[in-house]
Parts: structure tokens; C-alpha cells; sequence
């Protein structure tokens, strides 16, 4: 029988007394502390099956004594097993295996990985055929472990992905069907609530072509603190990226009578308000909105700014080239290919030129002091204690809040580019 006293009796420290930087501290102290002990307790499975289960304790199978001892479900038990073997050498008869995944094992030994970023390792390296030499098996979980340190599962999976088709170039031959001969019909509806509706009748290249434009577009947002898990539907998510992708098609320059720059508008509002984001301002068109949204606009769109000094008088009307032009928005998608921000899939159609020393601060539209980020992202930058700057080799990297990395190390994202 196990026992299940907690050795040590001390009082918990009275959370509500704390401020909130030492919260979000201790939380991620005993994050590191938990994935330390999940560490140590792989080590003493791969032992307990290194001598036998059933000489050890009784029952058939390691994961079927986890389901009894610990309470678990068998699902979570087998997975613990998994995650065990893989990371810790063990014996199987008079056989040692080697681990799979060694410098994974010692991450976690640390505290660094948890079996969110484990997992993904693990099935990356398992995947690697037998014809991937040891050096390079080494080297390529090196690489993953080190981006897992600050990265989270897609990364890290994308990642493996890269590293795949890096070892293993020719990978399957792809199929050649030859193409049905195309059919195309489509019609619109307008129903009785005044909604619409789109009928579309076409070829499976097309319909294939349409669902991976969408598919991207139509990933549920991931969770985060702020607004907790994408309770959108499928069909909703779906409609959301339609909508998003008509708007990218109208923007597009080869379609005739669509071409064009953003909407031009008309912002007036107070210098101080646009060097602080506090106060209001007046939009053309739409009326009082705030100062930071009037910042936030004036990113992308084609804003005329019209400042006014502390009697009302016009200081500044103009000054379009506030804006990336074209040239330097190819520029930044091929730079950043997408939402610079750390785990951030978004194309460079629904991104904007963010300035990272404001304009308002006199910040210049150069490519040095541009950066492609998506909406979420960039109200992110413009309302948090994230930082992003250029690094020394020209590629963006953001610096986290103290709360999430005390050390506040620089992270990038690896999904678009190989720099890391």
C-alpha cells in the first residue's frame, strides 16, 4: 500500500496577500517543480520494467499497475509508460535499449519540458527511418529540444516536420491522377431574414484548392490567459474565414476594378493623445472613437493624420509615407512570411506593418523598424508588457514578460523561417 501523506506538513503561503507578479513567479516555479518530479517518476517506471513487473509488483502490465496504484485512466497510464520508455534507458530480458530520446530526458530532469513538449519530441525522433544515421537522430533532437524550451507543441511539431524532410528528402512518390474535366456553376441566395447564401457547384481541384485556402484561415485560435479556448463552431470558423478571404481577394491589385490601397480616412486627435494612446480622437466618417484605437488604425490603414497642438492648431496633415509601401510590405512577407509573432501561423495577407518604435514617437517606416504582425498580435504588442525589436541578423524577436520568463529571454517564431 502506498502512501499517500505529503512529507512535507507546511503551512501554503496565503496566495491572497501576494502581488501579481509573484503569482504568475510561483505558478511557474511549481510547473518546473512538476515536470521535474513527472521526470523522476519515468526514470522509476523504466527500472520497475527493467526488473520485471510481474516479479516486482504483480500485475501483467506497467500500465495496468499505474491504473490501480495511481488512480489513472488507462490512457493517461499507457502514455505515462510511453513517455518513460522513450526517455530512459531500461533492460528487456537480457537486452538493454538505449533511450530514444536522451537529451529530451535530461530537459525534463530539469524542469524545462513537460510531456506537452516531450510528446511531440518523442514522435518526431520514432518516426525518423532506420536509414537517418545516429549523429544525425542526435543532432535533430538537440535542435527540438532547445526550440521546446520556449516553444509549445505546434512549434515544436512543425519544427519536426522541417527536420523530416531534412533527413529524409525523397520522402513517399506522390500521386498523378490525371484532372476531371472542370464544371463550374455558382449562384447567390438572399433569404427571407435577409441573410445570404452562396450555391456553388464545381470540380474537386477547385473545391481542394478552396478548403486549403480556408483550412488555415480557419484553425481555432489558441487559448490564451486573456481570452481563454475558441468556442467558435466549425461552420462559424469556417464563415469567419470566408469573410476573411474575401476581404484578402478585394485587396488583391490583379483584380480588375478591385485594385487599390486601404481605406483612406481622417484621423484628429490632440498630439499628446497620439504620443500616449490616452484620450479620444474624431474618425472620418465615423465619429469619437479612442486614441489608442486611432494608434492601432493608423498601422495599416491609409490614414490622413491631422494632429493638433494644445490650442487646436494643425501641426501636421499628411505624411502617407507613415505607411510600408508595396515594396516594403514584399519585403517584410519575405522576411518575417507571415505573423512574426512566436507560434503565430498567420499568412502575410492578414498581417500588418506594425512600427515597432511608434510613429508617434518618431519612430520611421524603415524595413528596421517594421514588423508584420496579425490583429490578435498586434493588440497584443500595443496593450501588453511584451517587447519586440530587430535582432543583429535583421529578424524580429520578441522579449516576454517577466511573469512568463523572469530571465525574459528572446523567442522567435520558427513557423515561417528556419531562423531560430
Amino acid at each position: 500500500m502506498i502512501s499517500t501523506e505529503s512529507p512535507d506538513t507546511a503551512a501554503p503561503p496565503e496566495w491572497w496577500r501576494c502581488d501579481k507578479d509573484t503569482l504568475l513567479l510561483a505558478y511557474v516555479a511549481r510547473e518546473r517543480e512538476k515536470r521535474r518530479l513527472e521526470a523522476e517518476q519515468g526514470q522509476i517506471l523504466a527500472e520497475i520494467e527493467s526488473r520485471g513487473v510481474k516479479e516486482v509488483t504483480g500485475y501483467a502490465t506497467l500500465p495496468g499497475m499505474l491504473v490501480d496504484w495511481v488512480q489513472i485512466k488507462h490512457s493517461e497510464a499507457k502514455a505515462r509508460v510511453d513517455r518513460a520508455r522513450a526517455l530512459n534507458p531500461r533492460q528487456d530480458g537480457g537486452t538493454r535499449i538505449p533511450a530514444l530520446a536522451p537529451h529530451a530526458a535530461a530537459a525534463a530532469l530539469n524542469g524545462d519540458l513537460g510531456s506537452a513538449q516531450l510528446d511531440p519530441i518523442i514522435a518526431a525522433l520514432g518516426a525518423l527511418p532506420p536509414t537517418v544515421s545516429a549523429e544525425d537522430r542526435e543532432t535533430g533532437e538537440q535542435i527540438l529540444v532547445n526550440l521546446a524550451r520556449t516553444a509549445g507543441p505546434r512549434q515544436i511539431t512543425h519544427a519536426a516536420k522541417n527536420l523530416r524532410d531534412r533527413l529524409d528528402p525523397d520522402g513517399r512518390e506522390p500521386k498523378d491522377p490525371d484532372p476531371a474535366e472542370p464544371r463550374h456553376e455558382l449562384g447567390f441566395v438572399t433569404h427571407r431574414d435577409g441573410t445570404h447564401g452562396i450555391k456553388i457547384k464545381t470540380d474537386a481541384d477547385t473545391i481542394a484548392r478552396l478548403k486549403a485556402t480556408l483550412d488555415p484561415l480557419a484553425k481555432p485560435r489558441p487559448a490564451t490567459e486573456e481570452e481563454g479556448r475558441d468556442t467558435r463552431s466549425q461552420w462559424e470558423r469556417l464563415g469567419d474565414a470566408f469573410a476573411t478571404f474575401v476581404r484578402i481577394g478585394m485587396g488583391n491589385p490583379d483584380i480588375p476594378t478591385q485594385a487599390g490601397d486601404s481605406v483612406h480616412v481622417v484621423v484628429t486627435l490632440g498630439l499628446d493623445e497620439l504620443k500616449t494612446g490616452i484620450g479620444r480622437a474624431c474618425l472620418d466618417l465615423v465619429g469619437d472613437i479612442s486614441a489608442s484605437d486611432a494608434r492601432l488604425l493608423a498601422c495599416d490603414c491609409k490614414v490622413i493624420p491631422v494632429t493638433l497642438g494644445s490650442h487646436g492648431e494643425p501641426l501636421d496633415v499628411g505624411r502617407a509615407q507613415r505607411l510600408a509601401t508595396p515594396a516594403q510590405r514584399r519585403a517584410l512577407a519575405i522576411r518575417d512570411g507571415g505573423c512574426a509573432f512566436p507560434g503565430c501561423d498567420a499568412p502575410p495577407q492578414q498581417c500588418t506593418a506594425h512600427h515597432i518604435v511608434f510613429w508617434a514617437h518618431h519612430g520611421e517606416t524603415r524595413i528596421d523598424n517594421l514588423v508584420l504582425l496579425c490583429g490578435k498580435h498586434h493588440r497584443l504588442i500595443h496593450n501588453s508588457d511584451w517587447d519586440v525589436r530587430i535582432a543583429s541578423d535583421g529578424y524580429p524577436e520578441f522579449i516576454p514578460p517577466a511573469f512568463i520568463d523572469p530571465a525574459r529571454t528572446p523567442r522567435r517564431n520558427n513557423l515561417h523561417t528556419t531562423k531560430t
